[in-house]
């Protein structure tokens, strides 16, 4: 991997983390709003951007340590072909699901008319194929970025219909907070995307969810702490006190009695609330019984079942699927071994009492209800993992180096 810009030096251990304004950037707000981060001796900025690319980029520049990431992106700025890589670290992930596939309503109603069975996302994306190839146009659609899950989870549940190509869809890359307008304008007729994009769209009468990233890939990582590899090794200490201050803000998150002060927060102007339809919900669209800010058919979920431990075996999976995109040439293991670490996760979680499954990888889609694995402690509970169509992704991460080329994938 090539060398990375050098970050300029600080005093103390001053941090400024990047953060998109989604309900997936709660772990950073919140360790912060309880002072998680100033108990584990951090001083951290939280430094909202408007885009991934933004934010991308100004990690890059060594203008950011880190911050919020999609799952790929570690991979992706680490591995990176197209521009200089970066590389980039990540040992905890953030958060589980939260994405929806939201079809406008012209394109939801076709859906509903066809003879697919909403439930099946295999035969709604037959579905869509088949209206694509009547009208003879292909059907523009949103993702956040070339390189999200938002993207892969389009592309796999799309290809679950057969063949496609660029007569039957285009998608097209969209910021999450310029998804409204893009739906509203008719720029493009559905999208995925995180949370609370997909609600927002819904109660606009915009669009209605089709389907959760959730039925794609049950559990899949979505957002994770990524930090500049040169910073994570020149602070190993600190990078681990980081890892205890977000993982207390994860547990707090999956309490259900904290949903009530966790919207009011996030509706801040400094945080998410400047977006949202002033008119409800104090400024934020609330779910179910009008205290949670998530939506109840989305799986969210911040800290049960294992959620923050970085699974080898995913981001191998994450990575395989860059490459069958064309958006990474290959997977050298040894690397994918520097960008996520499992170890390190093990010894934060661990100074805190909190339990960690011993191996590194499993079999992705093997598992469609929660199973247990030993822990250092005892047993560990870890969610579901199925993949769409009954795929399997059988990757034991044994160390020995090699190559994936794309035509393997």
């Amino acid at each position: 991997m090539a060398n990375p810009t050098s970050i300029r030096p600080r005093t103390g251990f001053h941090l400024r983390l990047g953060f998109v304004p989604l309900l997936d950037s709660a772990p950073l707000i919140m360790a912060q709003e309880l002072g998680l981060f100033e108990t584990e001796g951090l001083q951290v900025e939280l430094v909202r951007e408007s885009s991934w690319a933004s934010l991308r980029d100004k990690v890059s520049f060594g203008l950011l340590e880190g911050g919020q990431m999609l799952a790929p992106m570690p991979i992706s700025m680490s591995l990176a072909s197209d521009r200089p890589p970066v590389p980039v670290t990540t040992a905890m992930v953030l958060s589980r699901n939260g994405n929806g596939i939201t079809l406008g309503n012209q394109l939801f109603n076709e859906i509903l008319q066809s003879a697919a069975n909403q439930l099946k996302p295999i035969e709604t994306a037959r579905a869509l194929v088949s209206y694509a190839r009547k009208r003879q146009q292909p059907v523009r659609l949103a993702a956040v970025a070339p390189w999200s899950s938002h993207d892969l989870q389009l592309r796999d549940w799309l290809d679950a219909a057969g063949a496609v190509n660029g007569q039957d869809f285009q998608i097209i890359p969209v910021s999450p907070v310029q998804m409204m307008d893009a739906l509203q304008s008719g720029a493009v007729e559905g999208c995925c995307v995180g949370e609370p994009w997909n609600s927002v769209l819904e109660r606009r009468k915009l669009g209605y969810i089709l389907h959760s990233g959730h039925q794609i890939w049950q559990n899949a990582p979505e957002k994770v702490i990524g930090v500049r590899t040169d910073w994570a090794n020149q602070h190993q200490a600190m990078h681990r006190h980081l890892i205890r201050a977000l993982l207390g803000a994860c547990r707090w998150l999956d309490s259900a009695n904290n949903h009530p002060m966790l919207a009011r927060i996030l509706a801040r102007p400094n945080y998410l609330g400047e977006y949202f339809d002033r008119n409800i919900g104090e400024q934020f669209p609330l779910h179910s019984d009008g205290q949670s800010p998530f939506h109840p058919g989305l799986h969210q979920h911040f800290f049960r079942h294992s959620a923050n431990f970085p699974w080898l075996s995913q981001a191998h999976w994450l990575a395989t699927r860059l490459i069958a995109h064309g958006q990474l040439d290959r997977i050298d293991i040894a690397s994918l071994r520097q960008i996520i670490l499992p170890d390190v996760f093990r010894e934060a979680a661990g100074s805190l009492g909190i339990d960690t499954p011993m191996i590194d990888s499993k079999t992705e889609g093997q598992h469609q209800r929660p199973f247990r694995l030993d822990g250092q402690f005892g047993p560990v509970d870890v969610a579901s993992d199925y993949l769409l169509g009954n795929q399997l992704h059988d990757w034991q991460g044994n160390g020995r180096s090699q190559s994936l080329p794309a035509n393997e994938a």
